[in-house]
């Protein structure tokens, strides 16, 4: 068993550490001690992604997860980024909560028409990633927390940023989409074809 002290770490840390152990001893079982919960789920998420089945236990403001070695691993499902037609599905990167510079008003009300198109349209993206202050448009008083749910029903993977949520303040509120981590962000930017940034 091999044992990883990840607690004080900043995102995405804990999961490059887990990461680097998972592939240097793919066989032996895995613990990964960290001190908050957006770190606990990173790791819980990137190891399900591997085709493993972690488990978590609290112990005070800690949590234990222990990884299973690697049998019986399944590949991920790789996310769809062609539409029936063999069309590219682009990736959106929105990093604010408006859109434009200018009248704050104006940004907002441009965004949030932006994002009801968006719905409105035949073809989706395959993804959108909020970060910075493009979090705010994921928590429950959203103006488009309707519109997520509606692209999140119709295959848009939807990822939003956890250190981001917890500068803002609004884990608490967060309603829409996937709280991610920086590791599983930079994946899915590095590996589509089409990003475009709002």
């Amino acid at each position: 068993m091999k044992k990883i002290d990840c607690r004080g770490l900043n995102c995405p840390e804990p999961v490059l550490k887990t990461k680097d152990v998972l592939a240097r001893e793919p066989d032996k079982i895995i613990q990964v001690l960290v001190d908050n919960e957006t770190a606990r789920e990173n790791v819980l998420r990137f190891a399900k992604n591997q085709g493993r089945s972690p488990a978590w236990e609290k112990d005070n403001n800690q949590f234990l997860i222990t990884i299973p070695g690697k049998s019986e691993q399944k590949a991920p499902e790789p996310l769809s980024v062609k539409d029936e037609a063999g069309m590219e599905k682009p990736v959106l990167f929105i990093a604010t909560d408006e859109m434009g510079k200018g009248s704050r008003e104006l940004g907002t009300m441009l965004m949030r028409n932006f994002i009801y198109t968006l719905t409105k349209r035949d073809q989706l993206p395959a993804a959108i990633i909020f970060m910075n202050s493009g979090v705010k448009l994921s928590i429950a008083d959203s103006p488009v927390i309707e519109e997520l749910g509606y692209l999140e029903q119709n295959g848009v993977q939807i990822l939003v940023c956890g250190t981001c949520l917890d500068y803002y303040e609004l884990k608490e509120k967060h309603k829409a989409g996937l709280v991610s981590n920086m590791y599983d962000i930079a994946d899915l930017l590095l590996g589509a074809d089409r990003v475009i940034s709002i």
